[in-house]
């Protein structure tokens, strides 16, 4: 497993950190809105900066310095937008993690540090190697070294462990629903996700990288609240809803949502990581919602695309092309 405690250290003994920086692509973007939430709601000292690769290298916001700590993921280490983003980040004097499944990348070239990560379950690797704990890892890590509060960095650390244990036993348990939800599910044109906190993140991420990716459904995300300012309107007693309830603090914000969707709609599957551990976790674990939700939503994934006969690997134009 990667030390990340010990990179940081080195990080720290070289340069004062002012400001944390997060970008990639999709599903590698996704996973970094957590430790970006994380730090702007529990740092007083750092700007936290949040954004896709491409627009990060295009309009670098003015924040991005030496005094910088630039987080890149790509999970094949090729994403052409990401290597230019940690290019630039390097330019502007920043020191640039990289965090990739492959080895010998293109991005890990330009990185100053590189962190492998691995797939839950895979070979038997734990959550605390995947590429969203790594993430938090960082945030938690650069938090804790450059403002102290030693309370929360042992509840993040300990919340961590708890996800090993939490992660797989929930995919265990959740596979009646998601049976169920293959079954409602699969005939839908459009299927329009929900959340807020990191789980917005989770939803999001469905929503672009599953459902139009990879099952070629139309879909958007609705923030639990900007539901309520427009994109209510287009809903119907069938209307198809997948929202990630927050067990954090903006937990009452998905219950305006779903009283709402109880009284007009009887098309929604609401998923609760309270039903799955979750509670467990403390008061941090709104911190956990996006990789929570990922990694459970990956047992409904399969079971829709085995029940619509379209595979997970299908596409019609990604790596088909230059583009």
């Amino acid at each position: 497993m990667y030390d990340v405690k010990k990179t940081i250290s080195e990080i720290c003994a070289n340069k004062e950190i002012k400001n944390v920086s997060f970008t990639g692509c999709g599903g590698s973007l996704a996973c970094f809105y957590a430790p970006y939430y994380f730090i702007t709601r529990e740092s007083a000292a750092l700007s936290a900066n949040y954004g896709n690769a491409n627009e990060f290298s295009h309009d670098t916001p003015k924040n991005v310095n030496e005094h910088s700590v630039v987080v890149c993921a790509s999970r094949r280490g090729n994403t052409a937008q990401t290597v230019e983003a940690a290019k630039k980040a390097k330019e502007l004097g920043a020191t640039v993690i990289a965090l990739q499944l492959e080895e010998n990348t293109p991005l890990e070239a330009v990185a100053d540090y590189t962190i492998q990560f691995k797939d839950t379950g895979a070979d038997g690797a734990l959550y605390e190697e995947s590429k969203s704990a790594y993430a938090l890892a960082i945030a938690n890590e650069i938090v804790h070294q450059t403002e102290g509060n030693d309370a929360l960095y042992e509840k993040m650390n300990a919340a961590m462990k708890k996800m090993n244990e939490i992660v797989p036993a929930a995919q265990t348990a959740v596979v009646p629903e998601a049976v169920k939800f293959s079954v409602s599910y699969n005939e839908d044109d459009i299927i329009y996700t929900m959340g807020t906190g990191t789980a917005w993140a989770a939803a999001q991420q469905q929503t672009i990288c599953i459902f139009m990716e990879m099952q070629w459904i139309n879909s958007s995300v609705i923030h639990c609240d900007e539901f309520f300012n427009g994109p209510f309107e287009i809903t119907e007693n069938n209307t198809a809803y997948l929202l990630l309830k927050s067990t954090g603090k903006t937990r009452e914000v998905d219950e305006r949502a779903i009283a709402f969707l109880n009284k007009f709609n009887a098309h929604t599957t609401i998923i609760d990581g309270y039903d799955y551990g979750m509670k467990e976790l403390g008061e941090v674990s709104e911190y956990f919602d996006h990789s929570f939700y990922s990694e459970l939503l990956g047992v409904y994934n399969h079971l829709l695309a085995d029940r619509r006969q379209h595979p997970l690997s299908w596409r019609k134009y990604m790596w088909k092309f230059n583009y």
